[in-house]
């Protein structure tokens, strides 16, 4: 791609008004230093936001109705610097958050915590074993104790319907690691199976998979199997091998608990398959399906086996040909499901008799309505056994995470939980979404985080923090969370921060994710850098002072922004790739070669066209480059290349990787200097911009 020159997109007088600007809030700024008292300072400086107060905002997790439906368990994850652990505590509440007893003390140890069917235990995973194991603790608290001893990690459990056993994921614990590397042997993933009496182990584990010619799939943990309603089989999802590549063809089979008989399903559509779930009525499983060859950009419907057998049956399509199936409806004549929604999950119902289908909640609209705002790490909305109640953990920019009930015939949220509520007083500016058009017509989205003391017709620093995937979103979440940039603390020194839903993001439609294929780095930079020049034309940031921050394939497309434009003062790229003909023979799936179109073999003009490294020459932007040392999604190499390129060319380049991290997970500390130093290094570049005007 050739160097792109976007001032051209900046609005005509924006930079004629700078300084006239400048110098009045220069005047301004020392007015007040002489006015305001120092206790009126200290005070402010306690309600700021910083990268470690960002970190004790508590997460939560694992949300779910007890059997009889009058109980909430869930987790609260938080963050314990001194230990650098990340620590979970298990809680159970009443609904209407009067009664709220820790079952589970924060432990960096435990997760995974699950109600047994008679709502009389809470089974969790604990690594004080020193590996993953299955504990039981009496749902009314107690001592827990394990339930399995295995010195190969359990991946994920499930109990029984009946709560006799419970099943679960795990490694081979029979295999040798041989003593050289041999890419043709692997470890494979079985399904087993412990049994119960009295909430406690009875008899040796089962494997319910032996001899099998596949691994069972660990990507969306418990997700993955579900129990027949009579616990008499399971039904879950494998694959070839363990790996996201062959993921993309996962299949479904079903085991006989008792003869340990494996049946594949639905054999006449070999289409990727995924979600499994076992109607109430034991008559039907709900999974969802590929309607082609498997697509990065995703695209999947739900579909319906009948167990009796017999043709599938697609009861229709939803809106976004997004739907995570999450739960049956207790008559078993309809699915609920979850599908990304803008800058949210919206949460629908759909009728199994091809009926149209129903959203319960869900309003992306509407900033200050607390809804389904981030990832979807682990179960957070579940509707009651009763089919009347639906509670979820909702949250937006403006309000921290909690739980919320309501009615599920009259929809009218109300918050249960107070764990974060000493965060409401500690001040955030507004965020709002914005829209623009892109350089082929396109509607653009993105969420625009005001300083905290903004002041109309001033102009300030821009920020622009770019998201993963590319299929990935940027939410209407709290600062936001599960992030690796401390958005508040950015907004907390007069920045102005935007994140670009740019093409390739879900929530926006099937063309509006497609538009990337084949054309990576083209659609989704043009989004980005008109989003900018739309944000400079509402007279809202500084065009002499523009910075961009990116993390996994934000960190990508970091790297690609600066090697076609030096309209920004500084960057900050994490875990980005550089070098997409290095990468596919290094990282651990297809999908960027998917994304341009196929393999470098048969594609090459296109990855030198596109990759980073091969335009380090026009890159006048001071970037700092950070990534994991262990990460095997971008190997440390892809940075490592981008930096001896940078240098070798005179480039102001930075090269920092934190042992003991991957793609995603930071040791705490670690996290910590990481959140710190990207605003370092804007803050530097900033004052640098600041000091040469």
């Amino acid at each position: 791609m050739a160097w792109h020159d976007h001032a051209s997109f900046n609005t005509s007088g924006a930079r004629a008004m700078l300084c006239f600007q400048k110098l009045v809030l220069s005047v301004f700024s020392a007015i007040c230093l002489v006015m305001c008292s120092p206790q009126l300072a200290n005070a402010q400086e306690k309600q700021r936001w910083t990268p470690e107060r960002s970190l004790e905002v508590k997460r939560l997790s694992d949300l779910a109705f007890s059997p009889d439906g009058t109980q909430l368990l869930y987790g609260i994850n938080s963050v314990d610097l001194a230990r650098d652990s990340y620590l979970t505590e298990y809680v159970v509440s009443d609904l209407k958050g009067e009664s709220v007893r820790s079952i589970l003390a924060a432990s960096p140890e435990v997760s995974g915590a699950q109600w047994s069917p008679d709502g009389a235990r809470i089974a969790y995973l604990s690594t004080a074993s020193g590996a993953s194991n299955i504990w039981v603790i009496p749902s009314e608290g107690g001592i827990g104790r394990p339930i399995t001893a295995e010195k190969t990690d359990v991946e994920s459990f499930k109990w029984s319907p009946d709560g006799s056993s419970i099943a679960f994921v795990m490694a081979d614990p029979a295999y040798v690691v041989p003593p050289v590397n041999n890419s043709d042997e692997y470890v494979k993933y079985h399904l087993w199976q412990v049994k119960l009496v009295d909430g406690a182990q009875s008899g040796a584990i089962v494997n319910l998979t032996p001899d099998s010619d596949f691994s069972v799939s660990t990507w969306g943990g418990s997700w993955s199997y579900d129990w027949a309603p009579d616990s008499s089989k399971l039904v879950f999802a494998h694959q070839e091998r363990p790996g996201l590549d062959y993921w993309t063809k996962a299949q479904l089979s079903v085991t006989d608990i008792a003869t340990r008989m494996v049946t594949p399903i639905a054999m006449a559509n070999n289409r990727w398959k995924f979600f499994p779930r076992y109607s109430p009525d034991g008559k039907w499983i709900a999974f969802i399906n590929a309607p082609g060859d498997f697509m990065w950009s995703f695209l999947w419907d739900i579909k319906l086996w009948p167990t009796d057998g017999g043709d599938l049956v697609e009861p229709g399509l939803s809106r976004n040909r997004l739907p995570f199936v999450w739960q049956w409806a207790p008559d078993s004549q309809s699915v609920y499901y979850l599908e990304n929604d803008r800058v949210s999950y919206s949460f629908y119902q759909m009728p199994i008799d091809g009926g149209d289908f129903t959203k319960v909640f869900g309003a992306p609209e509407d900033v200050n309505a607390p809804g389904l705002n981030a990832y979807l790490t682990s179960s957070y909305v579940h509707v009651s056994p009763d089919n009347r109640k639906i509670a979820f953990i909702g949250q937006t920019s403006s309000t921290p995470p909690a739980i919320y009930i309501s009615e599920l015939d009259n929809f009218a949220a109300r918050k249960i939980s107070t764990i974060n509520d000493q965060y409401l007083d500690v001040p955030l500016g507004k965020t709002e979404l914005v829209q623009w058009t892109s350089l082929d017509g396109t509607e653009v989205e993105g969420v625009l985080s005001y300083p905290q003391e903004f002041q109309e017709g001033q102009r300030y620093p821009l920020v622009v923090q770019i998201h993963g995937g590319p299929n990935g979103v940027d939410f209407n979440e709290y600062l936001p969370l599960m992030k690796f940039f401390a958005t508040a603390a950015y907004t907390a020194q007069d920045y102005i921060v935007l994140r670009v839903n740019y093409r390739g993001t879900l929530g926006y439609g099937r063309k509006f994710r497609e538009d990337l294929i084949g054309n990576f780095g083209g659609p989704d930079y043009e989004d980005i850098l008109t989003g900018v020049d739309h944000i400079i034309d509402l007279g809202l940031a500084d065009p002499e002072q523009l910075f961009v921050l990116g993390q996994s394939n934000g960190g990508t497309l970091t790297g690609w922004i600066v090697t076609q434009t030096d309209r920004f003062k500084a960057a900050c790229p994490i875990a980005g790739e550089t070098d997409y003909i290095s990468l596919e023979g290094t990282n651990g799936y297809f999908q960027t070669s998917w994304y341009l179109g196929g393999s470098f073999i048969d594609n090459l003009q296109m990855f030198l066209d596109r990759s980073p490294i091969f335009h380090v020459k026009n890159v006048k932007t001071p970037i700092l480059i950070q990534g994991g040392l262990l990460d095997d999604n971008v190997p440390h190499t892809q940075l490592e290349e981008f930096y001896r390129a940078l240098k070798r060319v005179g480039a102001d380049a930075q090269l920092v990787g934190y042992p003991g991290a991957d793609h995603d997970s930071y040791p705490p500390k670690l996290y910590l200097q990481l959140l710190r130093s990207c605003l370092d290094w804007t803050n530097r570049h900033r004052d640098n911009a600041a000091n040469q005007e």
